[in-house]
């Protein structure tokens, strides 16, 4: 059965999920209320009340889900719902182990690549890139 995934990193990459989930397709992409982007050595996202973080909803089979499972590593990241504001709900990944900074080149080229992808204003991962 179908399940949404929030992406926020470097998922938000089209041509990284779908080397990592093929078949997934973009659902569609929000602008998540009371989260900011965050970034160390890779994203991640933390509640902030007066911030607004871009997400990218795909939509993700169990066997997507589990292939994200082991590229998100079960002792760096968890998955758990996050409620949409449409009353919906999507899986999403959480840092568990802190990972100091900075994010490669590399990584920031992804995640730039995942931002032009879904159309978003790069003006909050400029803001996280700069923190």
């Amino acid at each position: 059965m179908p399940e949404l995934y929030a992406a926020y990193g470097s998922n938000l990459s089209h041509a990284q999920m779908q080397a990592r989930c093929p078949g997934a397709t973009v659902h569609g992409a929000l602008l998540m209320p009371g989260w900011r982007l965050v970034l160390r050595k890779f994203a991640l996202i933390q509640p902030d009340p007066a911030s607004a973080c871009p997400i990218g909803l795909w939509q993700v089979t169990e066997e997507h889900m589990a292939s994200l499972d082991r590229y998100e590593g079960p002792h760096t990241y968890e998955r758990t719902r996050l409620a949409l504001p449409d009353g919906g709900e999507a899986w999403i990944y959480h840092e568990l182990a802190f990972r100091p900074g900075p994010p490669s080149a590399e990584y920031v080229a992804r995640l730039r690549q995942g931002y032009r992808d879904f159309g978003f204003d790069t003006a909050p991962l400029e803001a996280a890139l700069a923190a």
